[in-house]
């Protein structure tokens, strides 16, 4: 089930991305909303919801902006795999290690989607891949504060209906 939710969810979240936030951000540097709540998953829920979250979002992604396809999704999975890690080395996802986390890849995967976009394809002139870089972090550990203690909640949640289950 939880596989599904991220499915949904991944959706959802690109289509937000991709049509609502443009809009309202003012200047450069935007909210990489798939990425934040993929890192967020992967660190509190687990490795499988995260790359589910991280492959979908991605590819929907790319469809809807007309970049080139799973440009999106590998930073996306290249950033679970980095939140994993981090996961597996702090041994309980705490709130303050999640959000700087999420903070840090959103404002890595900034400069690493220009730089792969300009191998694949020709750049327009005058792109900067550091232009939006602080806003863009600072609107990542903010959504990623803001969806934290719900994920967190959830795995407590799933946890304890884990250990109350009987083992036949």
């Amino acid at each position: 089930m939880s596989l599904v939710l991220a499915a949904v969810g991944a959706v959802v979240a690109a289509l937000i991305q991709s049509t609502v936030l443009p809009f309202a951000a003012a200047g450069d540097g935007g909210l990489d909303l798939v990425l934040v709540i993929a890192v967020v998953w992967t660190m509190a829920l687990g490795l499988e919801g995260g790359l589910v979250w991280a492959f979908l979002g991605g590819l929907v992604i790319d469809v809807l902006l007309m970049r080139p396809l799973g440009l999106t999704a590998f930073i996306d999975l290249l950033a679970v795999g980095a939140a994993w890690v981090v996961g597996r080395v702090v041994v309980r996802a705490l709130y303050p290690v999640i959000v700087v986390t999420a903070a840090v890849l959103a404002a890595l995967a900034a400069p690493l989607t220009v730089l792969l976009y300009e191998a694949l394809r020709d750049v327009p002139s005058g792109v900067d891949p550091t232009a939006g870089l602080v806003r863009s972090t600072i609107l990542a550990a903010i959504v990623a504060a803001l969806t934290a203690p719900l994920a967190l909640a959830v795995a407590r949640r799933t946890r304890v209906e884990e250990a109350e289950r009987v083992d036949w």
